[in-house]
């Protein structure tokens, strides 16, 4: 072989090893992946958790260990019960801008644990009165007075209208103004403002873009990433944890949801395709509103659909939670009278 030869077979050989190499722990490919089916589909019958009465407007739930806590919004503001019985264990918070009260709150669905009591702790953010809260639940069931601890937001550029994730290393939310989410690093304190991608072929205000792209968030901080369901797009839509954008998972087509070109504001009558987001055991739930409302739909941490089940239901949905202990759903209907928190095992 000729010197000239051995040389070029060399540079060849060099540069697929340093691809092969740097492909290593990557996506293949940032592709957007198009759902045309689900490779397990199933119909699921409820029942009424007779021994859960709530008397409110709207109730976000959470399910952690065999708790299931219940956000409500008026005080009582939080109600745990078990999800061995349905026992009621504890409630707390009362209406006000003092100490452990609330104004506006909203629960997230972030779970951490408490190193003293190894109790787990939920956390919610009141946009009322810009604070956030940590509740340890066994605190709450012993009736201890230090069962919430309170802190301000973080000082932003732009009001928290959402808040998603918040713990030692990274403040997740939606900002009032600035993009579509905002990514403070806790310790550094350097802000990141993601702005309102994947980008839409059709031009809108900002403003109209802030409500298209109104999500429910769910992260994995292990795989480095979070997913974002918008209100009017069906489709998930996949992030690292710096703010980068990944790929898609697209279940209708943007072209079928999206104002027709011109139109810079959202027209009557457009259809809403919010998903509600649960993250459990690596998988990811969406529970589905609007024209498939009804649905839960599960995907992986790539954005691959894995499971679609079909809840028989017949009144509007408003939130849910995965029991992974006894494999049921609970769901809350808001408008069903006199039981509104249903239960849907696995078949």
């Amino acid at each position: 072989m000729s010197l000239k030869l051995k040389t070029c077979f060399c540079l060849l050989l060099s540069i697929f090893i340093f691809a092969s190499c740097s492909s290593s722990g990557s996506d293949t490919t940032n592709q957007d992946i198009i759902v045309k089916e689900f490779p397990k589909t199933a119909i699921l019958s409820g029942k009424p958790a007779k021994e859960i009465m709530l008397t409110t407007t709207w109730a976000n739930l959470v399910v952690v260990d065999t708790f299931l806590v219940v956000q409500k919004r008026e005080a009582p503001f939080i109600k745990i019960y078990s999800t061995n019985n349905h026992k009621l264990l504890g409630e707390i918070g009362t209406q006000g801008s003092g100490p452990n009260e609330f104004e506006m709150p909203d629960i997230l669905k972030q779970i951490s644990y408490d190193k003293e009591n190894n109790s787990p702790v939920v956390t919610l953010y009141d946009l009322g009165t810009y604070r956030i809260s940590k509740v340890n639940i066994l605190k709450v069931i012993e009736g201890s007075d230090n069962a919430i601890t309170q802190e301000r937001a973080p000082d932003l550029n732009s009001v928290t209208v959402t808040l998603h994730h918040i713990d030692h290393s990274l403040f997740l939310a939606n900002p009032e103004t600035g993009g579509r989410f905002v990514i403070l690093n806790s310790s550094s304190k350097d802000t990141t403002y993601i702005p309102f991608i994947p980008e839409l072929d059709v031009e809108m205000k900002d403003y109209t873009k802030f409500m298209i792209f109104q999500s429910s968030v769910v992260i994995n901080k292990k795989r480095n990433r979070f997913v974002a369901a918008p209100t009017y797009l069906d489709e998930l839509n996949f992030f690292d944890l710096k703010g980068n954008y990944i790929r898609s998972t697209i279940i209708s087509p943007r072209e079928n949801l999206l104002p027709p070109p011109g139109i810079q504001s959202l027209p009557t009558g457009i259809i809403r395709h919010s998903s509600s987001l649960v993250e459990v055991e690596n998988k990811i739930y969406a529970l589905k509103k609007g024209p498939d409302e009804g649905k839960i739909q599960v995907f992986d941490w790539d954005g691959n659909p894995l499971e679609q089940y079909t809840l028989e239901v017949n009144s509007r949905i408003g939130s849910f939670a995965y029991d992974k202990i006894h494999k049921q759903f609970y769901v809350c209907f808001p408008d069903e009278e006199p039981y509104n928190i249903y239960t849907y095992p696995l078949n």
